[in-house]
């Protein structure tokens, strides 16, 4: 349960060197670069390097180009295959030659060109929808449209909407308003339409008195495109046109960028990543100072790296010079976790919670075991851990090189079909009762009676007190690991008063219990009661230490007792364990049975029993996989992690290659 140590690090590097040193620093992956603070020892400003902005520059077109190519490109590496690992390696020699061959500048200017032209066609036939929905609503509309949209030296015209109700009302009434000074156009609204579409061409003269009646009659004016010159079918015409030209132009557009697609992107994904690591190594320089002739890096470095470190700086004689020290009490080092390779799968876990501080306890090899055996007794059923077994070897055979933290639950997961498999044949739950339902499975029945020990299902209580029995030992783990860290931090009052009150309590209450029980003799009764009462005086006496007065600090001490309600609590949460083993066991009962049921249909029915067996057990172990996760590691975080962990830290993050697309070829000196 290790947090490898780190070193404080000063690298003074002289300016002829600089490249070279920092590719040094990401190949060998040791070096954490830290923010210089305003009491460092050499004085200095931030000197930012001076390829950055270019490369900044060439990433962003980059970047641009991926966005707009990429759904244009049929790749032939998924996307999960690629996150897995399978991606192509290349060395930095490489990425500069590539590079050097290709002009992204001419290229997305290219692009942009086109974008702005695709965009450009879409807006006008978005445009050209518009007006011919609009048109669709005027079939008989005989009238240019000129007369609207500009009219005549006297003429002018208006056309809107109206409620199909006071269209005969406002035609009486314009009539009277016109007297014969212009023309009028009513469409013929349908049974159902609310709404009827109108139109009036008016001397200029009379302008006033036509808005007037307009209002009257709840009109609502409709805005004509201005390139609107001829009737409904005539511009119809010409839109249909329009579009037919607008649709093929796209269309040699969109084949234009599939092609530049096919030839680019793969070569754009490379250069992104080469550019990104170019990026990183010049952006550590901010978090520099620089003299006339030297750059200072500040940061940390384990100590396993410092070997590693030192050789791959070797090269660079006296032009480098690096300065190892022990991080003081005012620092705040980033935590390496190192563990054996038995509890290295599990470290995932202690992630997702957030990372130990520096010198803390690493919880990964204590909660290890635990996991292991709850997530068994929450899937429980043996079939299940077979199938879980066999899909993600499966998947870590085809995907060899996939990154640490995907490999590392990959294996967590195997591990976790492992005691689901050894719980299942303990507890005769192969897919439920899959081998006990149908007769033609009777003959693997001696096998599977052979390794059964306990049914939850017909001695649901017997598995509830081993669920509990489980819960005190993970409880008094954590409080028995607080203990110990107090003793390392030579914290003797939170030790022996704080966890090792609670210690002797807990202890002497589960023997006074087990003698009330009957299952300890009453020999042992004497004990627990001078356990109990030791452990709850020394808990009256400490727990109200900060507060003032003696009144304060008794009454702080007796309410601190009502703490064993809360550790109660947490053993009654172990109660999930029988709960999610009893619901897989069950589930797959039930999905048995139909089968069962199903099978006895005439001709089909061997088909449907097929399917519900085959698709209720996936169903079933997919959901049953997430809660097995999720509540095991509930059990971690709330229950155990509670006793004597916090995390809070931050994980070594060290300078080194941050790819997407490609592998760079790492030839680090070992």
């Amino acid at each position: 349960m290790a947090v490898e140590g780190i070193k404080k690090a000063e690298l003074y590097v002289h300016k002829s060197n600089l490249e070279e040193v920092l590719g040094a620093l990401q190949r060998t992956a040791s070096f954490e670069v830290a923010a210089s603070g305003a009491d460092q020892s050499i004085e200095g400003v931030v000197q930012a390097h001076p390829e950055l902005p270019r490369v900044e520059g060439l990433l962003a077109e980059a970047r641009f180009l991926l966005r707009f190519l990429e759904p244009h490109f049929q790749d032939k590496v998924s996307p999960v295959a690629r996150a897995l690992g399978e991606k192509e390696e290349i060395s930095l020699e490489e990425g500069e030659a590539l590079e050097k061959s290709l002009d992204i500048a001419a290229i997305s200017d290219g692009a942009r060109s086109l974008e702005r032209r695709l965009v450009e066609i879409r807006s006008e036939l978005a445009q050209i929808a518009t007006t011919e929905a609009l048109l669709s609503h005027l079939p008989d509309f005989s009238y240019p449209f000129e007369l609207i949209t500009s009219g005549t030296e006297r003429v002018r015209g208006i056309i809107g909407t109206m409620p199909a109700s006071k269209m005969p009302s406002w035609r009486r009434d314009m009539e009277t308003v016109l007297s014969g000074m212009g023309e009028i156009y009513a469409s013929t609204p349908g049974e159902k339409e609310q709404e009827g579409w109108v139109a009036v061409f008016y001397d200029e003269s009379i302008s006033d008195r036509v808005m007037e009646c307009m209002t009257a009659h709840s009109f609502s004016k409709v805005d004509v495109p201005s390139a609107l010159k001829g009737t409904t079918e005539e511009e119809a015409k010409i839109l249909s046109e329009r579009k037919t030209f607008l649709a093929g132009e796209e269309e040699r557009i969109l084949r234009e960028i599939a092609d530049l697609a096919e030839k680019r992107v793969l070569a754009i994904r490379t250069l992104s990543d080469y550019w990104t690591v170019l990026r990183d190594r010049y952006q550590a320089l901010l978090s520099g100072t620089s003299t006339e002739q030297v750059v200072v890096l500040r940061g940390w470095i384990p100590e396993s790296g410092v070997k590693r470190l030192t050789k791959a700086l070797s090269p660079f004689g006296t032009s480098v010079e690096l300065f190892l020290f022990n991080p003081s009490p005012d620092d705040s080092p980033p935590s390496l976790l190192v563990n054996a390779p038995w509890s290295l799968p599990f470290e995932n876990l202690t992630k997702l919670y957030g990372a130990p501080k520096y010198g803390e306890i690493d919880p990964t090899p204590l909660l290890a075991p635990f996991f292991f055996v709850f997530f068994g007794m929450c899937l429980g059923d043996a079939g299940y851990g077979v199938i879980t077994v066999g899909l993600f070897m499966w998947f870590m055979r085809k995907y060899g090189r996939m990154p640490s933290a995907f490999k590392g639950f990959f294996q967590l997961f195997v591990l976790s079909g492992i005691s689901t498999i050894i719980v299942g044949a303990l507890t005769g739950s192969w897919f439920g009762d899959l081998v006990d339902a149908f007769s033609f499975l009777s003959f693997l029945r001696p096998a599977k009676n052979a390794m059964l020990i306990l049914n939850p299902m017909e001695n649901p209580m017997d598995f509830l007190a081993i669920s509990l029995a489980l819960g005190v030992v993970q409880l008094f783990c954590g409080l028995l690991i607080a203990f110990y860290d107090a003793l390392r931090k030579r914290n003797y009052m939170g030790a022996f008063a704080d966890t090792g009150g609670w210690i002797v309590l807990l202890v002497g209450l589960l023997l006074w219990g087990g003698v009330a029980s009957g299952f300890l003799s009453d020999g042992v009764a004497l004990t627990a009661k001078i356990l109990s009462f030791a452990g709850a005086g020394v808990l009256v006496a400490t727990q109200g230490r900060e507060k003032e007065g003696i009144f304060g600090k008794a009454v702080s001490g007796l309410l601190s007792l009502y703490g064993v309600t809360s550790y109660l609590g947490d053993v009654l949460s172990y109660s999930r364990l029988l709960a999610l083993g009893l619901a897989t066991s069950a589930v797959g009962v039930i999905i048995n049975m139909l089968a069962g049921l199903a099978g006895d249909l005439p001709y089909i029915g061997w088909a449907i029993a097929l399917l519900l067996i085959v698709g209720g057990h996936v169903f079933s172990l997919a959901v049953n996989v997430l809660g097995a996760f999720v509540h095991s590691l509930r059990l971690q975080y709330v229950e155990f992690f509670s006793k004597f962990y916090s995390g809070g830290g931050t994980l070594f993050s060290p300078l080194t290659y941050k790819t997407a697309f490609v592998s760079i070829k790492n030839d680090s000196v070992e």
